[in-house]
């Protein structure tokens, strides 16, 4: 069988010495990012391997390893691109454990490589789009964070400058490396007595594909809520965005009602790296009987 692009397939001849080595690679990663952890995980063995065609190769290995002499079964994804030298653990978590799971936000060193600061000033610049009177000046990375999520959590503290005036910031970047994936869900000035960023503004490229598709989204869940209703989506004519514990997207649309052209307001809220939307409110515009 062919291997498709995206599909999750299975890869025989797990045990393999190019398997165990990404297999141990997963076991050291996780120990060195939880350096404070009791016992050190030791590799013992591959117990299975999946593969997905990514942007490169996304591995999912079931592996054991002891903890604390206890033989323990793990997952790994495993992110690898063998043409650039480039390995990295996605996610590692203990099979059926009912414990916390790994997805806290931890530390990472060598915060000031280039990776980090690219972050960091895509960062910047996705604030002066969405602030078109704001222009900071990325000055450098002061400190990074990260979260497994479907994906990573960057916590960037970082130096700009505002008006010539060095100040400190946070973002928080969503990054899913495989689908070319970045997004910036927070961005908060350190420190601030003034308003904070999570006001309500207005975005731009209103009609690209992501707000068509939330619009039709929370027309769709209208007329599910409304047995009686066959509202149709027609088009998109202004988004508005509020950066709460994701995103809170304020859309303005035109749906059909038994064929009339009418307005309606929809209130979605985002959480994309949990998959997560929920239509707040959905409510037809004053004044457009």
């Amino acid at each position: 069988m062919a291997k498709q692009s995206g599909g999750i397939i299975d890869v025989p001849c797990p045990n393999s010495l190019e398997f165990q080595d990404l297999a141990r690679f997963a076991v050291d990663d996780y120990n060195h990012k939880h350096p404070d952890s009791n016992s050190a995980l030791e590799f013992v063995n591959v117990l299975g391997v999946k593969e997905q065609i990514v942007d490169g190769i996304m591995y999912y290995i079931t592996l054991e390893a002891t903890d604390g002499g206890k033989k323990k079964k793990y997952e790994a994804k495993i992110w690898v691109k063998k043409w650039e030298d480039f390995k990295k653990v996605v996610e590692f978590n203990l099979v059926g454990d009912d414990g916390p799971k790994p997805g806290g936000i931890i530390d990472v060193s060598c915060e000031n490589n280039l990776e980090f600061q690219d972050l960091a000033r895509f960062a910047v610049d996705d604030y002066n789009h969405k602030h078109p009177n704001s222009a900071l000046e990325f000055v450098n990375v002061l400190g990074v964070k990260e979260q497994i999520v479907d994906g990573i959590m960057y916590y960037i503290t970082l130096e700009a400058t505002d008006g010539g005036k060095k100040k400190k910031y946070e973002a928080k970047i969503w990054v899913k490396k495989w689908e070319d994936f970045k997004k910036v869900v927070e961005f908060n000035l350190v420190g601030d007595d003034g308003p904070k960023p999570g006001g309500i503004i207005d975005v731009s490229c209103e009609n690209n594909l992501e707000f068509q598709d939330l619009a039709r989204f929370a027309v769709d869940d209208y007329n599910h809520k409304h047995p009686n209703s066959v509202l149709e989506f027609v088009n998109v004519l202004g988004v508005k965005e509020q950066i709460v514990d994701g995103i809170m997207y304020y859309i303005t649309l035109e749906a059909t009602d038994g064929g009339k052209k009418k307005k309606y307001e929809a209130k979605i809220w985002v959480k994309e790296w949990e998959k997560f939307k929920e239509v707040q409110q959905f409510k037809q515009l004053l004044g457009d009987e």
